[in-house]
């Protein structure tokens, strides 16, 4: 397994890249169904266009609870592990993905989606 530094990734963040890296459930199954969908919304484009994939952690806590029944389920622990996929992955930030804060204070992801991310993501995995 690649080493994370600290220094790179937050201490939160790190911890959800093992458990991930280690498949433990809910986080592993949180990562392999985000990455299905990925693929999924990828193949349907055609694969020589990028496309930005958003993930909204409420809608995503929902579709998950529904496969996978875990009291650990929780809208922080769906955006840590987004957050662990991401950084795990090696993508950068403003490069690869981006975060937006709803005037509510929600966040949602948006992962530019081409052949690179979807690459360094199944690695990761």
């Amino acid at each position: 397994m690649s080493a994370v530094r600290v220094g790179d990734v937050p201490i939160p963040i790190v911890n959800y890249i093992y458990l991930i890296k280690y498949r433990k459930s809910p986080y592993y199954d949180i990562v392999q169904h985000i990455l299905k969908e990925m693929e999924t919304h990828y193949k349907k484009t055609g694969r020589s266009s990028e496309i930005i994939y958003t993930i909204n952690p409420r809608v995503l806590q929902e579709e998950i609870e529904r496969k996978v029944k875990s009291e650990k389920i929780t809208t922080v622990n769906i955006c840590r592990t987004i957050l662990a996929l991401l950084y795990g992955s090696k993508l950068r930030e403003e490069d690869d993905f981006y975060v937006t804060t709803t005037s509510g204070g929600r966040k949602n992801y948006h992962i530019k989606i081409n052949a690179h991310t979807l690459s360094s993501m199944s690695r990761f995995v």
